[in-house]
């Protein structure tokens, strides 16, 4: 077995790991086996920008002048970046994916836009970042019977129901626009 070092970057602050190459190996593909995630036999990339153009031109939100910027040129999968969470017993993995050249990279960003501006959202304890919450909690009434808690969820987003996602975002859609743009957003 060689024992070939890395340094990699850990998950919290600035600090970096120095591991064994196959132990970070190991790391993400137990990572990986944990969470069923498997290679796509041949890479989809070329249907999903095809399938990204073609619906694109459907969509009346969309002028066309700016289909060809959504479009990805020569867009490749999104590559998994692993962080160590050193904090953790045996030491896990945070997957961090590189998404900026997938086919979806810039189509994501854009239907981000859109969906802030069609949906209010009613929850009022969202916070935009750490920065914003530290200075909004100052301003708390905190008396002896309130509790702080936080939650840690563990990987996040390969656990998003992507139906369940979907239908909430119809929902909340219809509420705040019409049946032919929330149709066209869920697209």
């Amino acid at each position: 077995m060689s024992h070939n070092a890395i340094i990699a970057q850990a998950d919290k602050g600035k600090t970096v790991v120095i591991i064994y190459q196959q132990d970070y190996n190991n790391k993400v593909h137990n990572f990986l086996k944990e969470n069923y995630i498997k290679q796509p036999h041949k890479t989809p990339v070329n249907n999903d920008t095809k399938t990204i153009r073609e619906t694109l031109k459907q969509c009346n939100l969309i002028f066309n002048n700016q289909i060809k910027y959504l479009t990805q040129k020569n867009p490749t999968p999104p590559k998994l970046n692993a962080r160590i969470k050193i904090h953790k017993p045996n030491n896990p993995i945070r997957p961090v994916i590189n998404n900026t050249n997938a086919p979806t990279y810039k189509i994501a960003k854009k239907l981000n836009d859109i969906l802030k501006q069609c949906l209010q959202l009613k929850n009022q304890y969202n916070t935009p970042n750490s920065e914003i919450f530290a200075r909004d909690i100052t301003t708390l009434k905190i008396n002896e019977q309130h509790r702080m808690i936080t939650y840690d969820i563990k990987d996040l987003y390969v656990n998003i129901p992507i139906e369940e996602t979907l239908t909430i975002a119809r929902q909340q859609l219809i509420e705040n626009n019409d049946g032919n743009k929330t149709e066209q957003i869920i697209r």
